[in-house]
């Protein structure tokens, strides 16, 4: 497809050519469950002929670097389709309209649109920046819609967080693929028509200026950039390195550590939004200001500092404090060479021992589980070369089973305090072996923080169908047990059959008693 993004000037941060092909993979696993699912029809066939504009203009783009003329013309296109579908901005920020007149309704929708498809875009300049924060948005998109009970808007909001999380597994520093223009642009119309239609209509309670908060960090780095090259006479969409990730690595982060923070940022943001649903625009708007300006203060003390620091010249700084604890913990040898195997007993034993306690089993939770048996052992017995792919899946598959099962169980107190101790001693073992190995086999990165985030955030959320409690230890002993298993899965092994019996004689003991009763 010869679609290679090569490091060609000095704004790009990547040493080497890399695939741009990501975007259509995305937009692959969007629209192909889609077709399925949903009802191509309404507002939503304005949102799919839209997409497919900027999908086609995105992919010229990448192979043939358009210039900006040619971008805008696909972008305005979409955002014609779009609005011709039926999205709309009629419930305007500050001006009390119910429905606003066409005169101001359809231009304000079409610059929101579009610059807000444009901020995604131009966003996307380190690895998995633009799908994390778009990721985060999303979510958010989704929390508010199923709060609506707007089906169709949650479940496109989910397919498209499914397709970057499939994304960022090869997106995340240092990354193998980019999404190209194809994706950001697709990303960020589609955000931006998605903030819009859960902020508008009868059925939304919330207030009409959020959108500029799901979206305000984009929204806030475009603004700045774009500010900064007029100010100093040139073009507002020539490229430089003044965006918000650029300068947070001016001021000595790093890559990973950059893409980090801007997700902290956006996370508060979002967070904000959510806490402040139901506040006035101007209360909004309002915060909205103080943030950004919060944001641009703490860049503008971070450069003071740099900059009296460079006058005063370079300290040198002695072997720290986390140096030395490297030291004593590179003398635990046997931490070091035998954890894998240890943590492989512990999950092992996690595995076994959840399925053992569990009881009243429903009749479907039975079949499925001894269905999975079947599907996994024919798999172990056909893949037997591929051992760390089937692992992996046998690991995940009863993980799921199990630990739900577990968590909704009615076990004895001393039962469920043995399996929790089990699960606290292999957090921390898991811990201290990533601390002892991380720069040979196992690295946590920046997708593992939003994993880190969901985890903590999810059960916050007051859906009443779910018992937040149930769900956080879920979220929690999953994520113990997943990691786990990468861990494992990072070391040289010939195989993994242990890891892989185990499984699936799990599942065998979650299913077999039920059905036998």
């Amino acid at each position: 497809m010869q679609l290679l993004d090569s490091p060609d000037d000095d704004r790009k941060v990547h040493d080497k050519a890399i695939p741009r092909s990501g975007g259509l993979a995305i937009v692959l696993g969007v629209f192909l469950p889609l077709l399925f699912l949903l009802p191509i029809e309404n507002e939503f066939k304005g949102l799919v002929w839209g997409a497919a504009t900027i999908v086609i203009f995105g992919y010229l783009d990448d192979r043939f670097e358009l210039s900006y003329q040619w971008k805008f013309l696909g972008q305005i296109i979409a955002v014609v389709a779009v609005m011709l579908g039926g999205i709309n901005i009629d419930i305007i920020p500050l001006m009390g309209y119910e429905s606003a007149p066409l005169w101001l309704s359809l231009p304000l929708t079409f610059l929101f649109l579009l610059g807000a498809t444009n901020a995604v875009n131009l966003s996307d300049g380190l690895d998995g920046l633009a799908a994390g924060t778009s990721l985060l948005s999303l979510a958010l998109i989704t929390v508010f819609a199923l709060l609506q009970d707007n089906q169709s808007i949650a479940l496109v909001s989910l397919t498209l967080i499914g397709g970057l999380i499939g994304f960022l597994r090869y997106n995340t520093f240092p990354a193998r693929i980019f999404m190209g223009d194809t994706g950001s642009q697709f990303l960020g119309y589609m955000v931006a028509c998605l903030a819009v239609l859960v902020s508008q209509g009868e059925r939304c309670a919330i207030s009409s200026a959020l959108p500029l908060l799901i979206l305000g960090l984009p929204i806030l780095d475009t603004f700045t950039v774009m500010t900064i090259r007029i100010k100093e006479k040139r073009s507002p969409f020539s490229p430089d390195k003044n965006h918000l990730h650029h300068q947070l690595m001016s001021l000595g982060l790093k890559h990973f550590e950059a893409v980090g923070v801007i997700y902290l940022i956006q996370v508060v943001l979002l967070i904000s939004a959510y806490i402040f649903r139901f506040e006035s625009d101007l209360f909004l708007l309002a915060f909205y200001s103080l943030y950004s300006a919060l944001i641009i203060g703490y860049l503008y003390m971070g450069y003071k500092k740099k900059a009296r620091e460079g006058a005063a010249g370079a300290v040198e700084r002695p072997q720290d404090a986390r140096d030395r604890r490297n030291q004593i913990l590179r003398k635990m040898d046997w931490v070091y060479y035998h954890s894998a195997t240890v943590i492989e007993w512990f999950i092992s034993a996690i595995l076994l021992v959840s399925a053992t306690v569990v009881n009243s089993v429903r009749s479907d939770f039975a079949i499925a589980s001894l269905a999975l048996v079947a599907g996994l052992a024919a798999l172990f017995l056909a893949a037997r070369k591929h051992s760390a792919f089937v692992a992996r899946v046998c690991c995940y598959s009863a993980s799921v089973f199990v630990v739900y099962l577990y968590t909704t169980s009615s076990i004895s107190e001393e039962l469920r305090m043995v399996v929790d101790s089990a699960f606290i001693v292999l957090v921390a073992f898991l811990m201290l072996a990533i601390r002892m190995t991380r720069k040979e086999e196992f690295r946590l990165d920046t997708q593992d923080l939003l994993v880190l985030l969901l985890v903590i955030i999810v059960p916050q959320l007051p859906f009443e169908s779910l018992d937040n409690n149930e769900v956080g230890l879920i979220s929690l002993h999953l994520a113990a047990l997943m990691y786990g298993c990468e861990f494992i899965l990072g070391r040289e092994k010939t195989n993994f059959r242990v890891l892989t019996l185990v499984s699936i004689t799990s599942l065998l003991l979650v299913g077999l008693p039920a059905i036998l009763t």
